[in-house]
């Protein structure tokens, strides 16, 4: 494929282990690194032109790439990585900020410019990986909060290179979810924090940090829950109570330190992963009942 108007960066046949957090997954016919957001624009309406197919991804913390690889074009959105302050307002409850990020600015970046301009909202976002983007588009959180509590809207850019914008009611954030119309390119969201003390919002960060350290396997390459919780209980809980804990495929494992993530250990292959996630679910099934709901991403061939 050859894009003529292109600024940014193209890598042909390109191993995508290197650009997801599990370190696993084929080859990309095309990795395209578009400059910015127009050059974006211009990508979309020749591939739609062309008749090729896309594929965007975000920082890979929440997929698994296929051995197969990916055919067609695959988009990353990392040089889409500007953040600041829109404006400032006073209103009841305190002093806000509508701060502006684009898709490619990682998760932390954001709660480390949220907390050295003392504005509290994004303390949740400790420790997830990923880009705003990726994480719009499923809507990440923790039981501290996600990001649709935050947003106010959501800038997209459709495949024939149109901006348009959604308020967050327009969006539909759900559980792991959120209303973004196929073929479409999360471009930047506007999301609104408060004024808040400083010290207080570092320690609070710190302090959700270290308890994902002690409950998460932060060490090894994996790709964060692979399971939806279930309705009033925990995926995690009943893998463990089901006897999977460090239950193993291949280099793939159910880890030992929490039951909802499958941990690389290096050299796994995705077909070790989606034999392991198989084997979870029809066990979870067995033992109580349950049918457990896929969170992670998964793109590309066998």
């Amino acid at each position: 494929m050859i894009f003529k108007n292109l600024r940014g960066e193209i890598k042909l046949n390109e191993p995508l282990a290197a650009h997801t957090t599990f370190r696993i997954g084929g080859p990309a016919d095309t990795l395209v690194f578009p400059a910015d957001r127009e050059d974006l624009a211009s990508l979309l309406r020749e591939l739609r032109a062309g008749k090729i197919d896309y594929t965007i991804i975000g920082g890979g913390s929440n997929l698994l790439v296929r051995d197969g690889g990916v055919r067609g074009a695959v988009i990353s959105l990392r040089h889409l990585d500007a953040i600041s302050i829109a404006h400032e307002y006073r209103a009841i409850g305190g002093a806000y900020a509508v701060i502006v990020a684009e898709a490619g600015v990682p998760l932390a970046r954001v709660l480390n410019f949220a907390v050295e301009k003392g504005l509290t909202g994004m303390e949740f976002s400790a420790g997830i990986p990923g880009t705003v983007g990726g994480a719009l588009c499923m809507n990440a959180g923790t039981a501290q909060g996600e990001i649709g509590d935050v947003v106010d809207s959501v800038t997209l850019l459709s495949p024939d290179g149109e901006l348009l914008e959604r308020r967050r009611d327009e969006m539909a954030f759900g559980y792991r979810s959120a209303s973004v119309p196929s073929g479409h390119a999360v471009l930047a969201a506007r999301m609104i924090l408060r004024h808040g003390d400083k010290d207080r919002i570092r320690s609070r960060v710190k302090e959700i940090m270290q308890q994902r350290a002690e409950r998460q396997p932060i060490g090894l390459p994996s790709a964060g829950s692979v399971f939806k919780n279930p309705l009033d209980d925990a995926a995690g809980k009943l893998i463990e109570s089901a006897g999977l804990k460090g239950f193993t495929v291949g280099s793939a494992q159910v880890s030992e330190k929490h039951a909802n993530f499958i941990v690389n250990l290096g050299g796994a292959t995705a077909a070790d992963v989606i034999k392991l996630m198989e084997i979870v679910k029809a066990r979870v099934l067995e033992v109580h009942r349950v049918r457990l709901e896929t969170e992670i991403k998964i793109i590309g061939e066998d």
